[in-house]
């Protein structure tokens, strides 16, 4: 368990607090995020968000969780390359080295560290925690990255620029506290999402920003 957590530490430094690494991608046939952002009136005009199978995203990270009862904390870089077959994180220290790489399966989960012997298991989220220490609920972020979720009475929630919060049914709180103007409605630009037993005891923080969409 500690092997693989002990290389991601090593590349990825400590997070100072409330601080993450500003830098910019790029692709020729990629969204990029970095126009203005939206106001309300703008998503109101836009046809309905649907999320989509088959999606491409780069952006940047920072956790903040709780280990042996001791706060933590790791930023980096992450690319996310999601189809109905198969979903692959790459997770990046933040001078670009890859740390880790995850591969998701509709059966088996796997997670390899550069140098180091793959590790497989059918649950993508528990293999993910066991290996770094600290959650990353692949299942969920399929969606919950686009803006849909289930919020905690099972209902479909359809996050915009006016309604930016969720509390999912597996005790995740969603934040879409910014977004860009994509090219058929909004898209996010930074999320947080916070676990815990409640917003004053949380287990895990983690911030995102998106710098580049692909559809």
């Amino acid at each position: 368990m500690r092997s693989g957590f002990s290389r991601f530490c090593r590349l990825l430094v400590p997070v100072l607090a409330g601080t993450i690494l500003l830098s910019g991608c790029a692709g020729v046939d990629s969204f990029l995020t970095k126009e203005k952002e939206v106001r309300a009136p703008y998503f109101l005009k836009q046809q309905p968000r649907a999320c989509v199978d088959k999606v491409g995203i780069k952006g940047r990270f920072s956790i903040y969780y709780k280990r042996d009862d001791r706060e933590e904390g790791v930023h980096g870089g992450f690319e996310w390359e999601q189809t109905p077959e198969l979903t692959t994180i790459t997770l990046l220290s933040p001078l670009g080295q890859v740390a880790a790489t995850i591969d998701v399966m509709p059966q088996l989960a796997t997670f390899t560290v550069p140098g180091k012997p793959p590790k497989s298991a059918p649950d993508a989220d528990r293999l993910i925690q066991s290996q770094l220490g600290w959650a990353l609920p692949v299942s969920g972020m399929k969606e919950w990255l686009q803006g849909c979720a289930v919020d905690a009475q099972g209902k479909p929630f359809i996050a915009s620029p006016e309604k930016k919060s969720v509390i999912t049914k597996d005790r995740w709180q969603i934040d879409y506290v910014t977004w860009i103007d994509g090219p058929t409605m909004p898209l996010p630009k930074r999320i947080n999402l916070v676990r815990g037993k409640d917003l004053t005891d949380l287990d895990l923080n983690m911030k995102l920003v998106i710098d580049e969409w692909r559809f």
